[in-house]
């Protein structure tokens, strides 16, 4: 029965307080009950109303007017430290399964009201404290990313005691920021691929229509520029002349399809493992994966690039 109401309960405030990337607290969003101070408080004025009755005393009849009128007035002010609050979406991180990633979220707007401290709750990541001082404020939320892929943002409960605590005025928050988490790195070597034969000829560091750098002597053959006959062999009668090359580094492809032998995670896993090592190495590279090709590059968003992609493998778009 418990399980059951709790579902009912979760339907109904997704109904109610749908995902957005952005919101602003209102009435309709905003609910608010006694604390146990605040239902002591008004279990005293209802004992002191009711002494009042039976003894016809004036003054217990202000002192219990007044204690309910503190804690009306501990509804409104608490009330107001919410209400108009905005909250914003802006960045969540990509880290490796296993560690914490941050979400951050902007509270507050530039204005002149006060708000006090407000609380974020979820299990996740306990209880965050951040006090709104008449200006935008940044939070961070942080939670364990135990598996590869998409972690949204969880529903949280966001409240205030402000300024008595007598009264608690909370809300249900889910806002549409997601923080990814791409596989653990595990070394594995990938299949050999290709034949002898793809040995044979040039070897692919330089370009053999270069002319920078000195790379053999070949034989004459018609149209060769007279400038790089060379005349020693043609002293002793070989036609001989001389062939440039243009050094570069050769790129570096990280295949899906090197490591057949391996279930799909464990791929991605040995891939995460290639993509550390070229990092170390400062070595460009590129990345193949079914129905996504990056090309060979470097730099911190070409290595954010590449890890997303395998933290986003199989996920649903």
């Amino acid at each position: 029965m418990i399980k059951s109401l709790t579902a009912l309960k979760d339907r109904w405030i997704e109904r109610r307080l749908p995902v957005r990337r952005s919101l602003r607290l209102n009435q309709s969003r905003i609910f608010i009950v006694p604390t146990w101070q605040g239902l002591a408080l008004l279990l005293v004025a209802a004992l002191v109303l009711l002494l009042a009755i039976n003894f016809e005393s004036a003054l217990n009849y202000a002192l219990g007017f007044w204690l309910v009128a503190m804690l009306w007035a501990a509804v409104h002010f608490t009330y107001r430290s919410l209400s108009g609050l905005k909250l914003e979406v802006r960045k969540a991180d990509l880290v490796e399964a296993g560690l914490e990633a941050d979400y951050s979220l902007i509270l507050g707007e530039d204005d002149d009201r006060y708000r006090g401290p407000i609380e974020l709750i979820h299990p996740d990541w306990g209880l965050v404290s951040v006090e709104l001082n008449r200006r935008a404020t940044t939070v961070v939320l942080s939670r364990l990313l135990a598996r590869r892929g998409a972690h949204p943002l969880p529903r949280f409960r966001l409240e205030s005691r402000y300024p008595f605590g007598l009264v608690v005025a909370w809300s249900h928050i889910q806002l549409d920021l997601t923080a990814w988490a791409y596989p653990v790195a595990r070394e594995s070597e990938p299949t050999p691929t290709g034949s002898a034969g793809d040995d044979e000829g040039l070897d692919d560091q330089f370009v053999q229509s270069g002319s920078e750098d000195f790379h053999a002597l070949r034989s004459y053959q018609p149209g060769d520029a007279l400038h790089r006959i060379h005349w020693p062999s043609f002293a002793r009668d070989q036609m001989m002349v001389k062939s440039f090359v243009d050094y570069q580094g050769r790129d570096e492809w990280l295949d899906w399809q090197a490591f057949p032998q391996l279930p799909d995670e464990d791929r991605l896993s040995a891939l995460a493992w290639q993509i550390d090592q070229c990092i170390a190495a400062d070595t460009p590279f590129g990345l193949r994966l079914p129905g996504l090709e990056l090309p060979p590059d470097k730099g911190s968003l070409h290595y954010e690039s590449c890890r997303r992609a395998l933290a986003e493998y199989g996920e649903p778009s």
